[in-house]
Order: structure tokens, then sequence, then C-alpha cells
């Protein structure tokens, strides 16, 4: 089978995806320029923004947040969720790689890469921690997955990053 009929019975192929899903690092890096050039051009944005906090969270980032997860979790059928949290196996299985693999990796690579380097230690040790939850829910739906199990993973590693993230900050 040729690569090109390969491609055609995929049922799932680029030319399917909707132009914002297309273009979506297009719109990224637009948004990046925008930003960058609103912050140059009207520098009294910087403390508009930062005046727009609730409790050391920001009111505009949680704003677009929400509106970039709503289409995709709008799709959840939550009536089949209750199987995916039956499945023991797989609750553990994530708990162990984003809370016990994961940090111990980053700490490792952070150690191996950047032992002189404290600040980017530290940087790249907390990044590897606190992983972006809306991308993980973005990706699942631009690869197709599963999106009940997405939501009950997503839902638990958010609780369990309130609360581990800051015992696992104090090994820094």
């Amino acid at each position: 089978m040729s690569m090109q009929a390969s491609v055609a019975a995929t049922p799932f192929a680029p030319k399917q995806l909707s132009a914002l899903d297309k273009w979506l690092p297009a719109w990224i890096g637009l948004a990046m320029v925008a930003g960058l050039l609103l912050g140059r051009f009207i520098p009294a944005i910087s403390d508009l923004l930062a005046s727009m906090e609730v409790g050391g969270i920001s009111i505009p980032i949680a704003i677009g947040l929400l509106v970039m997860m709503y289409p995709v979790l709008a799709k959840v059928r939550y009536d089949k969720v209750a199987a995916v949290t039956g499945d023991k196996r797989l609750l553990v299985s994530s708990l162990v790689l984003n809370w016990v693999l994961g940090p111990a990796l980053m700490f490792a690579l952070a150690w191996i890469f950047l032992a002189d380097l404290p600040e980017y230690r530290t940087g790249l040790i907390i990044v590897g921690l606190a992983r972006c939850i809306a991308m993980v829910v973005i990706w699942n739906d631009l690869a197709c997955g599963d999106r009940e199990a997405t939501a009950v993973l997503v839902a638990i590693n958010s609780v369990f990053q309130v609360f581990a993230l800051r015992c696992l900050v104090g090994f820094i």
C-alpha cells in the first residue's frame, strides 16, 4: 500500500482539520507577537493586567484557559466517565508517571545538564512538575484520544498538583 493510499484510508487525515486547528502554530505565534507589541507600545497594559489578579490568579489567563478548554470538554460524554474511574490501573499508572517518575526524571536531567546553573535547574524542575493541563486536553483532542479518560486524568492530576507540587518543590 502506498503512503498516499495509507493517508487516504486513515480516518483522521490532516486535511480534515479545521482552519483553526491547521493554523494553530501560526495563531499562537501571532498571539505572541501581538502580546509583545502591546507590551512594547502600551507599557501601561502590564499594570492593568497585574491589577486583574485575585488571590495571585490572573483573571485574563484564567478566562483564556477556560475559553481554550471549554470546546474540548464540552465533547466529553460524562455518562461514560464512571468506566474510566473504575480503571484503577489507569489511575495509579497516571499518578506514578506524573508524580514519581516525571519529577525524578526532570530532577535528574536538571542536575546532569544544569548542575552549575541553579536558576535554570530550578526552572526546569518546576516546568517538569507543573505541566500545562490545558494543553494536555487540547493535544489529546487533536490526536483523537479518549476524551473521557483525559477528562478524568486531568481532573485527578489537577487536584493532585495542588497538593503535591508544594511538597515536591520543597526538594529543589
